[in-house]
């Protein structure tokens, strides 16, 4: 349209509504009309191409694939009790401390994007379905008519399905549940519980080879890489991930883990395994907490041990937290701290933790908010809470009533980046977690040269201490270090 407008400015404009001027406005008006619905047709065109190579391959038989058992959540043996600095105000001689491996940030990719934009069919829309994610009511375009029944899922009918879902009455669908995706700030592990929850208010089920069906096609539409495979009499779904998924079963395709994400399935797979245009693999990791409808949780009272005046009443979002527990546990840490908090929280938090750095230096704003971290929460392991080993989002470690190293150390991470805007690294110890920050003054204590860059410990279970005091029990043991 910017071209039309530049065009028409360089005429002079007429008062006779009937001049050259307003012809040529008409007639550049309807050129970019049928220009925008030229291209309209070519991105139809060449998705509906890709559709169609997609179904008749799926005709071809399916390869018998081996599932595998899922993989355990490590146990990480962590201290009943956290250590408590019985001296606080002694000051040791500072130590460089050792480590063996480092972990960059991952490649940050964008959300995968439809293969070509998708266009809504011509006819209104006049038929809407309505289900609930997590206590939040969405809609979607999508009428009873269209539901499907599949008698029968050998290479054939699944393939006569697909061509079925790739008819222009179902654009309308894709192109909401990417509406919902952005407008509630989905990840894209939220993106497919999103579909699971849509497909089983649907079908009844989201497990049925309808569901799974479904699933996929509205995931391929949307960028994402899947598969879909055969497990006796049903379809399943497969997921690919950046990181290792622990308690799912999966197949090796490609050198790559799917995973099986209906936990009953433990028959071998036949699996279709051919590629989608322009498909990207999952992320795990999350940048912002969805948003869901609000729910909110009982208050909760904490208050540091060094610094009285620091105490605030919290409550964060029961719904989030419901999401949280529905996370699937993985070998990536940074996604935890990456993750920051809910606006419930910070709405109520870091107003008390602003003004009590105000005015301070970084050394003693640092010292104010770990001692908050360090004593305002009840430890405990996450065997003692949980029975098995679960790191916690920064939103479950205000809702639940005990944490561990893990959690507190994500905690502090995210605390430090936000409110003193400084780097920060996690330390993974065997049986431990601690975080090192980039200060931008020269603060003395025990400390890290990783990539020619200064990190000072900061042990959020190191009850007590202050910063650059590393746990004395790990001081001269390797640790791995996590960029967030």
């Amino acid at each position: 349209m910017c071209i039309i407008i530049a065009l028409c400015a360089l005429l002079p404009a007429k008062g006779n509504a009937q001049d050259p001027y307003e012809e040529f406005k008409k007639q550049a008006l309807e050129e970019y009309s049928q220009f925008s619905d030229q291209v309209r047709k070519e991105y139809a065109s060449f998705r509906d191409q890709a559709n169609a190579e997609y179904a008749r391959f799926m005709q071809e038989p399916w390869p018998k694939a081996d599932l595998n058992s899922p993989e355990p959540v490590p146990d990480r043996p962590e201290p009943v009790d956290p250590p408590v600095k019985t001296d606080p105000d002694k000051k040791r001689r500072p130590e460089e401390i050792p480590y063996d491996e480092v972990i960059p940030l991952p490649d940050r990719t964008p959300a995968p994007q439809p293969v070509e934009p998708i266009v809504p069919p011509p006819a209104p829309v006049v038929s809407t379905f309505d289900f609930d994610f997590y206590h939040t009511k969405c809609t979607v375009s999508l009428s009873p008519e269209q539901k499907f029944t599949l008698s029968q899922i050998d290479e054939q009918s699944v393939s006569e399905a697909w061509t079925m879902l790739s008819q222009n009455s179902y654009n309308n669908l894709i192109i909401d549940c990417l509406r919902l995706r952005d407008e509630l700030n989905l990840c894209d592990w939220a993106y497919v519980i999103l579909l699971q929850r849509l497909t089983e208010s649907y079908f009844g089920s989201a497990w049925s080879s309808e569901a799974a069906l479904m699933q996929m096609y509205i995931l391929t539409q949307s960028g994402y890489k899947v598969r879909i495979a055969r497990a006796g009499t049903r379809l399943v779904l497969l997921v690919p991930s950046d990181y290792t998924i622990y308690q799912y079963r999966y197949v090796y395709l490609g050198g790559t883990k799917f995973y099986v994400l209906n936990t009953s399935v433990k028959e071998n797979l036949y699996v279709y395994d051919q590629a989608f245009p322009k498909e990207q693999i999952f992320s795990i990791s999350m940048k912002h907490a969805p948003q869901l409808a609000l729910e909110v949780t009982p208050d909760r009272v904490l208050t540091s041990r060094k610094y009285p005046s620091v105490t605030v009443r919290l409550r964060t979002n029961k719904n989030l937290i419901d999401f949280y527990n529905d996370y699937p546990l993985s070998s990536n840490w940074d996604a935890y701290s990456r993750s920051s908090l809910s606006d419930e929280v910070k709405d109520r938090l870091y107003p008390v933790l602003k003004s009590a750095i105000a005015g301070k230096s970084e050394e003693e704003a640092a010292n104010i908010l770990i001692n908050f971290v360090q004593t305002a929460f009840e430890y405990k392991t996450d065997d003692e809470q949980f029975g098995y080993e679960r790191p916690l989002f920064g939103d479950e470690t205000i809702y639940y009533p005990y944490s561990d190293c893990e959690d507190r150390a994500i905690l502090y991470s995210i605390l430090v980046r936000e409110l003193l805007g400084r780097s920060v690294v996690l330390l993974y110890y065997p049986g431990h977690l601690a975080t090192a920050v980039q200060f931008s003054t020269d603060i003395q204590g025990d400390y890290l040269m990783v990539n020619g860059t200064k990190y000072v410990i900061c042990d959020p279970t190191y009850i007590g201490a202050p910063i650059g005091e590393a746990m004395p029990s790990y001081k001269n043991t390797k640790c791995t270090v996590i960029y967030i």
